[in-house]
């Protein structure tokens, strides 16, 4: 934990520094922050600047609200040991592949697994046509000519069988994630958006699912770690509910729940998340259990999280919350109201982002004001 903290916090309120160039650039940062698209991520810039005002290299910090890994990995870029949690199964993969080392060969491995399995095995009639009636914008048979389509269902059934169990292989998966929709050559569908699947446009033309992603997955191969990149654990891990019992000793917790004004992730992120084994029923019922949807009902189930935050953080420890302020709902205060059993309420800051670039999403919820809510 770095003594200075507080110099360095009243720095970032007054200079802002994520929105000064180089940070505000949409590619700055490490490549793989571009791993894959997803919506809902935090800017790179906006993470690299609250690791360094809250840690020291060596420190230890956990992530509860983890998604594709932003925060965890601008930590383990800077030495620090992070732990994350998400229950999103696209995102856990993507985390994944980020916050681990990877090697060329057995990524490389895989494919050829992958391209032996979609070469050599039929599909069931049933399992295309379900798949060619999925979707919610539009229907799955309208983003791919229909031999990629047959691949890419092809792939799904092959991961459903041969789930990744290294930071190589999660790479693969992830790499094939993001190829799956969007507006540049390498995408796999006709041409849409590359973070959320926008209704297609275009001609239906064939793209070999092997072939992008073979170059997908070895530009990402290509670039290297630092020194002193710290792997991260990423959990399958439901915040509200126990966290494991290793997780302790903490410096830190640095996260950035669901806005409650946010447009629903699991559909922004649809495509993606059906591809990673959800269904028209997981469309249903999964989200029931979310706290983006819970928030909505009570904030009460914050508890659990103020609670476990305490009981891990180390003496003088800070939990951050990187929070979203609407019409609706004023987040900070909101928590702020139940986090005061257990925490003191060092500061509140509030940052205008009506401004901010959109990256081409019409609809980004009504979200005006970024929140960051101090707790020590």
């Amino acid at each position: 934990m770095p003594n200075n903290w507080k110099t360095n916090w009243s720095s970032f309120k007054k200079l802002l520094p994520h929105r000064s160039e180089p940070f505000c650039k949409r590619n700055w940062g490490h490549p793989l922050h571009s791993l894959c698209s997803y919506q809902g991520k935090m800017k790179p810039s906006l993470a690299y600047f609250l690791i360094k005002t809250f840690t020291n290299k060596g420190d230890k910090i956990l992530d509860p609200f983890a998604g594709v890994g932003t925060i965890p990995f601008e930590g383990a870029l800077s030495g620090v040991k992070t732990f994350s949690f998400d229950i999103s199964e696209a995102a856990l993969i993507i985390g994944k592949a980020k916050l681990g080392k990877s090697e060329k060969n057995e990524s490389l491995n895989l494919i050829n697994k992958l391209e032996k399995y979609i070469k050599e095995n039929n599909l069931e009639g049933s399992t295309l046509r379900a798949a060619q009636e999925f979707g919610f914008n539009k229907k799955l048979i309208d983003y791919y000519e229909q031999k990629t389509l047959k691949e890419i269902v092809k792939a799904r059934e092959f991961f459903r069988t041969n789930p990744p169990l290294t930071p190589s292989e999660n790479l693969v998966y992830a790499s094939l994630l993001h190829i799956l929709h969007g507006n540049r050559p390498y995408a796999l569908s006709r041409r849409s958006h590359g973070i959320t699947p926008f209704a297609p446009t275009g001609n239906f033309v064939y793209k070999s699912l092997i072939e992008n992603l073979k170059e997908k997955v070895e530009r990402s191969l290509s670039v290297s770690l630092p020194m002193n990149f710290v792997e991260g654990e990423v959990l399958y891990q439901d915040a509200t509910s126990w966290w494991p019992r290793h997780i302790n000793d903490l410096d830190a917790i640095i996260t950035s729940p669901p806005f409650f004004d946010s447009t629903r992730f699991y559909l922004a992120n649809w495509l993606r998340l059906w591809f990673s084994g959800w269904n028209q029923k997981d469309f249903k019922e999964k989200p029931l259990g979310f706290v983006d949807e819970k928030q909505k009902i009570d904030f009460s189930i914050y508890e659990p999280i103020f609670r476990q935050s305490k009981e891990r953080l180390k003496k003088g420890g800070f939990l951050v919350f990187h929070l979203g302020r609407s019409k609706k709902c004023n987040m900070a205060e909101q928590l702020s109201q139940i986090a005061k059993r257990w925490f003191k309420v060092t500061d509140v800051f509030e940052e205008s982002v009506e401004d901010m670039e959109s990256y081409g999403i019409r609809d980004k919820g009504t979200v005006k004001k970024h929140q960051f809510l101090i707790l020590t």
